[in-house]
This record gives structure tokens, C-alpha cells and sequence, in this order.
């Protein structure tokens, strides 16, 4: 006789979780096996998500998160930082570019940021490498440096605190970026390029891939 064995409902549940789990750490890693963010949900049924921090000088460019899909499941984001009541979240389930942005706090049901151990950081603090929190520049460090060459983008690319660390923005196809130097020369499309971005009023660095005057 064949015996079959059928997985208890709690065990079928919890392997479920588990998998949902992984997958959305594995969306949320922003290097490696660390988590930078953490997932909440939306707090109101629809709220608009920046593209970059809202302030006078920039243009206004927004995407809208709902609360929920049409087949009723809870959208999630991820937390990475706060700023003056607004938290860089990554959207976990948005198709294209950009996926970072800015989400206002009041729209999130933990609108907080958190260390490893789940302590509650302040402003411009978010999780490092290591999991350590450590400062967010919410515009690049560009001391004795001024903008000097104009090039633009011909994609969408993230605009980053330093390379490979905190998003501080985003920039779109023919946005203008105003580097260190007169000519950006030929660099790996993985090299990350200093600059001014008009567009969302910080100095950051965005990926040569975005840049074809650097390739």
C-alpha cells in the first residue's frame, strides 16, 4: 500500500512565509546578504511616491502607491531613511525604473527607520555596511569641487551619496548633469561620476551606464 503523506496546514503556512520572506529580502538588499530596508505598508489608500525630496527648485515628479492591488494583497515598501517627514522607501513592487523614492512618513503604518536590532534611528541614519547605522549625506561631499562640464543622461539612474551607498535621488533620460571637469573621458560603465543634478538640487554620483559622455 502507497502511504501518502500530506503536510500539516501550519507547516504548509509557515513554509509559505518563509519563501515570501527570502524573496522579499532578496528585492530589499540593497549589497550582499544585508537587509537595508524594512517592509511596511501603506497607512492610506494611495499616496504619491517621489522621485526626488520635495522642495521649491526642483520639478515635481511623483508615481502613486496604493495600499493595496486589485486582488486586494497589501503592496509593501521598504524603509531605508528619513528626512524632515519624508522616508526614502525602495517599492518593491514596481515594474521600471525608478524604484526608490520618497513617500511622506504619515502615509506609512511604520513610518520609521531601524538598526539591526531594531532600534529606531534618527534622520539621515540608516543601516551600512555590517549592518551599522551610519550618517546618510543627503547631497555628496564635494569640497574644493565645482561644476564645470554639462552632459546628460540617456536612462534612468539613481543618484547616490557616494558610490554604491545611499540613494539621495533620481534622474531620468535627457536630465542634465554638471560634473567636476570640462570632459568626463572614458571610464567602466560600473564607475560612479560625481556631479551636480539639477533636477533634484543635490551633488551625488550617478553610474557611467547612465552616462554616455563617460563611456
Amino acid at each position: 500500500m502507497i502511504r501518502r503523506w500530506l503536510m500539516p496546514p501550519l507547516l504548509a503556512l509557515a513554509m509559505v512565509a518563509a519563501v515570501l520572506a527570502v524573496a522579499e529580502g532578496s528585492a530589499s538588499a540593497g549589497n550582499g546578504s544585508v537587509n537595508y530596508t524594512h517592509s511596511t505598508t501603506l497607512s492610506t489608500s494611495e499616496c504619491p511616491v517621489f522621485e526626488n525630496f520635495p522642495k521649491a527648485e526642483v520639478p515635481t515628479r511623483s508615481w502613486n502607491k496604493t495600499r493595496k492591488s486589485s486582488s486586494g494583497s497589501a503592496f509593501h515598501v521598504g524603509v531605508r531613511y528619513t528626512y524632515k517627514g519624508y522616508a526614502l522607501i525602495l517599492d518593491y513592487a514596481k515594474q521600471g525604473d525608478p524604484t526608490w523614492g520618497f513617500i511622506a512618513q504619515s502615509c506609512l503604518t511604520d513610518p520609521k527607520a531601524y538598526d539591526a536590532q531594531r532600534h529606531v534611528l534618527p534622520d539621515l541614519q540608516g543601516v551600512g555596511g555590517h549592518g551599522k547605522p551610519k550618517t546618510v549625506p543627503i547631497s555628496a561631499d564635494h569640497a574644493g569641487k565645482q561644476k564645470a562640464g554639462l552632459i546628460h543622461l540617456d536612462s534612468v539612474g539613481t543618484l547616490r551619496s557616494a558610490p554604491q551607498s545611499f540613494v539621495v535621488g533620481n534622474a531620468r533620460a535627457g536630465d542634465p548633469f554638471y560634473i567636476t571637469a570640462a570632459h568626463c573621458g572614458k571610464h567602466s560603465t560600473q564607475k560612479w561620476i560625481l556631479g551636480y543634478a539639477p533636477e533634484s538640487g543635490r551633488w551625488g554620483y550617478i553610474q557611467a551606464s547612465h552616462l554616455p559622455a563617460c563611456q
